[in-house]
């Protein structure tokens, strides 16, 4: 039985509540950030508080934990969990209204830890397919608790390709992001990731790192998303996932790519050795 942490307590999941008073409850206002364990070891935890913070302050939601606090907080539920490998996910919800609408201050937060659930071993072997999605997203560097755009494109992409991963935002023939991920192409050995206008993924800024002097930050077309070498997408679950279909377009030779493979194998080596 997984135990989590809310509001000052640590309680098995099945009893953990939040009054319906709560403006997470009543109008979807809330923060939240989700991060993966390697090794037992949470992965870039800092990275991640750090981002919590920022989407609080980006929608004006009190966030009144130190960084320090929330990290012990995190330690703490993580130590009274016992998985292999666990996912963690941190909310920061609005708090009770009396108004039902205006926030007072009395944020509340959640920490819950599950068993990390990734993806098959064989996506990362033969690649995934995603589809594209005309669609924006409203303060897209605040990860915030309203996923109705992300869940719709979701819907809309299965019923386009029932095995799609994600969903691909795109705005005036400009590939953004996925519904759950960040996304790179590559093109004669070079690649590129949207520079701006999407959410500042923790695993998207490790893989930058990893490309280094071989990565563009560029807006990037529907076009070229679709005559890339290689495509990959990247977040705290999927880490990365070689995409081999885009739509109906067969992306290279329909395989992961060497460039590809050879980041997975530098990727392998930052997070479990």
């Amino acid at each position: 039985m997984s135990v989590c942490y809310i509001n000052g307590e640590f309680v098995e999941a099945s009893q953990a509540r939040i009054p319906a008073s709560d403006l997470a409850v009543l109008r979807g206002y809330g923060v939240f950030d989700f991060l993966r364990t390697y090794n037992v070891v949470p992965f870039r935890l800092v990275e991640h508080l750090q981002r919590l913070q920022r989407s609080a302050e980006l929608i004006e939601l009190a966030c009144p934990w130190h960084l320090e606090e929330l990290a012990d907080i995190v330690e703490q539920t993580l130590r009274r969990n016992n998985y292999s490998e666990s996912g963690i996910r941190i909310v920061i919800t609005g708090g009770d209204s009396s108004s039902g609408f205006f926030p007072t201050g009395d944020s509340r937060l959640l920490v819950m830890v599950t068993p990390l659930q990734p993806p098959p071993a064989e996506t990362y072997l033969r690649g995934a397919d995603v589809v594209t999605i005309e669609q924006a997203r409203h303060l897209p560097e605040a990860k915030t608790i309203n996923y109705i755009p992300g869940i719709t494109a979701q819907l809309k992409a299965r019923r386009a390709n029932p095995q799609a991963i994600d969903a691909i935002y795109t705005e005036a023939g400009r590939v953004i992001e996925g519904t759950r991920s960040n996304t790179f192409i590559c093109r004669g050995g070079r690649w590129s990731t949207p520079a701006s206008g999407v959410l500042l993924g923790i695993t998207r800024a490790e893989v930058i790192k990893l490309l280094d002097d071989r990565l563009e930050l560029r807006d990037i077309t529907l076009d070229e998303y679709y005559a890339a070498d290689e495509v990959i997408i990247t977040s705290s679950t999927k880490e990365i996932v070689p995409v081999v279909r885009v739509d109906d377009f067969v992306v290279g030779d329909g395989a992961p790519g060497v460039h590809t493979r050879a980041l997975l194998k530098r990727w392998r080596e930052l997070t479990v050795g």
